[in-house]
């Protein structure tokens, strides 16, 4: 029985942060501050690649890679899609006028998360030995991992209270906690290689897992004061049992689908530097792989930030169209999003693909990444819609399908890579990255639109094409990428205007989205 006070004080927070969230209610809006954020927490992490690059060599960031996806499988495993999860129950609950029912909510996530990963951290932290002599081959990574199972608990948790803020629209204390926390992150994993790990590439591996672990730390403990103080005044209500059953039907196919995904990631990622060690030397193969996840891809999904931002936005948002039946709303959003990703990602490719070399060179000083950098430039086109695409589908509750698709395409990349990386090296890898990576793409999007009703037109993701090949070959033989640079964004631009693949109806969308804070994006 809830204390009458308790219920009069919990509608009054209602009605104060209902109309709060209301007048800032954009998603579009959000996302220019989340994509802020993300875009100073990824230059943190370029230049933050940048000195450990000078610490631990091309080779040294190829083993960190591995000690990161085998830590991932492990996390993915114990979070059990838990984040997803607090992100859309806070938000039905939200949107139902239920503040009792979020507390309910995200105690339950709470007390999940933590047996899940406690569990999944313990058996890291006594398999780490066998793992690294099993699978990295390199005792080197055993403290790192170590490490990485005694604070996996609190990346977790971390998760949980990520997805109550998105949901609940508090978007500026969370990103400010995150902010301060990646500085202290690379503050401290700074000090603990100048001072402790120096050239020891084990005690290197091991600072770099405790800095950002350390950091973890710090953000959840933040983040749970911050919930606990605006939580104050309400009480848990409802059914527990009812919301344990709503949470195991969400969890049950989301942890299934990390889990198989994550295996089949961790076996991919394993097989890139020894089928590569294969083709031609083991220490090439360490560094051509750190090369490819440590440098390009960092760089390749830079500007991505801002689809990552929209797609987290995306979930509660289309979670609460979807409880209060609003179709249209949906089709809406799904085409809006759909035809801006595409526009924005044809424009980050043609960059990325003229500006390559510069920018290998310019960030990294390396010819190698510049080189790698604009073989993987097209797959922007896909990597993109495939970011927005899965945040949609996440909103729209079409989990299980997402876990077929991913675990299909990951065991056909396993099998691409195991028999073509010791032929081809990394063109094999190239063409298996291609391949799967369209066929997730087009069963995920075919997905998206049989759930949503939106039926597009081919048009829509033709022209974006055809516009980026009008403005990238006159700007490819250019001297410098400032020219190259500024004669394709004026033509590519020229060429929107021109085919009206940015309509005017949509310019004007985006002018009323990004400066008006009354009204909703749509």
């Amino acid at each position: 029985m809830i204390p009458a006070v308790h219920v009069a004080a919990g509608n009054i927070l209602y009605i104060f942060w209902g109309d709060a969230v209301a007048k800032r209610s954009s998603i579009l809006g959000g996302a220019l501050l989340l994509t802020a954020v993300n875009l100073l927490l990824r230059l943190i992490s370029i230049g933050f690649n940048v000195f450990l690059t000078g610490r631990i060599g091309a080779a040294g960031l190829g083993l960190l890679q591995l000690i990161y996806t085998v830590g991932m499988f492990a996390m993915l495993a114990g979070t059990g899609g838990i984040r997803v999860a607090s992100m859309c129950l806070a938000a039905e609950e939200f949107g139902h006028r239920r503040p009792g029912g979020v507390r309910l909510a995200m105690g339950a996530c709470l007390r999940w998360g933590l047996l899940v990963s406690g569990a999944a951290g313990l058996a890291l932290f006594f398999l780490a030995a066998p793992v690294a002599a099993a699978f990295l081959r390199d005792a080197r990574a055993v403290p790192a991992l170590r490490v990485m199972g005694l604070f996996l608990p609190f990346s977790c948790l971390c998760g949980i209270m990520s997805g109550y803020f998105t949901a609940c629209s508090r978007i500026r204390q969370m990103v400010g906690v995150e902010i301060a926390e990646r500085l202290l992150s690379v503050l401290v994993t700074a000090g603990l290689l100048i001072y402790w790990a120096k050239s020891d590439l084990s005690r290197a591996c091991c600072a770099i897992i405790l800095g950002s672990s350390l950091g973890c730390v710090f953000d959840f403990f933040l983040l749970y004061l911050l919930y606990r103080r605006q939580m104050r005044a309400v009480s848990p209500s409802g059914s527990r049992t009812a919301m344990r059953r709503r949470l195991r039907k969400l969890c049950v196919p989301l942890a299934l689908n990390d889990v198989l995904r994550a295996g089949l990631t961790t076996a991919e990622q394993l097989l890139i530097p020894f089928g590569l060690a294969r083709y031609g030397g083991a220490e090439q193969a360490m560094a051509a792989y750190g090369t490819i996840h440590a440098m390009v891809f960092p760089i390749l999904m830079f500007p991505a930030a801002v689809l990552y931002a929209v797609a987290d936005l995306l979930v509660p948002e289309l979670s609460r169209c979807r409880a209060a039946g609003r179709g249209l709303r949906i089709v809406d959003l799904t085409d809006k999003c759909l035809r801006m990703t595409a526009l924005f990602a044809a424009a980050v490719a043609g960059f990325l693909f003229l500006n390559a070399d510069a920018l290998g060179r310019a960030i990294y000083g390396s010819s190698d990444a510049g080189y790698y950098l604009r073989c993987f430039s097209p797959a922007v086109l896909m990597l993109y819609l495939d970011a927005i695409t899965d945040g949609m589908l996440k909103g729209l509750a079409q989990q299980i399908p997402c876990v077929r698709y991913n675990t299909v395409t990951s065991l056909l990349d396993v099998v691409l890579l195991f028999v073509l990386l010791p032929r081809w090296g990394i063109g094999g890898y190239l063409f298996s990255f291609a391949v799967t990576h369209a066929i997730n793409l087009f069963l995920s999007l075919r997905r998206l639109l049989l759930t949503s009703g939106h039926q597009p037109r081919a048009v829509d993701f033709l022209r974006p094409l055809l516009c980026l090949g009008c403005a990238v070959f006159p700007a490819a033989p250019l001297d410098g990428p400032a020219a190259r640079s500024v004669v394709f964004f004026l033509l590519l631009s020229g060429s929107y205007l021109l085919t009206d693949a940015l309509s005017p109806c949509d310019r004007r969308w985006l002018r009323r989205a990004a400066f008006d804070r009354s009204g909703k994006v749509g």
